[in-house]
């Protein structure tokens, strides 16, 4: 028999984005974001899934967001 593949959630499921960054520190949004990608402000308003669907969809900036807010170099 073949079991249903159940996503794992992510740690950041659910949460904003300027939630997420709270926990990180400000040099974070230092980083240059592609040309064609929403501001930091914008993606700050976004929720955790947003992000996720934008890298599917490879829209520009959402992988550059994705792998910051995960990178644990930048956590306080």
């Amino acid at each position: 028999m073949f079991k249903k593949e159940e996503k794992i959630a992510h740690k950041f499921s659910g949460q904003r984005v300027s939630d997420i960054l709270k926990a990180k520190k400000g040099s974070i949004k230092q980083a240059e974001l592609p040309e064609g990608s929403p501001s930091w402000e914008e993606f700050s308003e976004m929720i955790w899934e947003e992000i996720e669907r934008g890298v599917q969809e490879n829209l520009p900036g959402f992988k550059v967001v994705r792998k910051l807010l995960s990178d644990r170099r930048f956590d306080k």
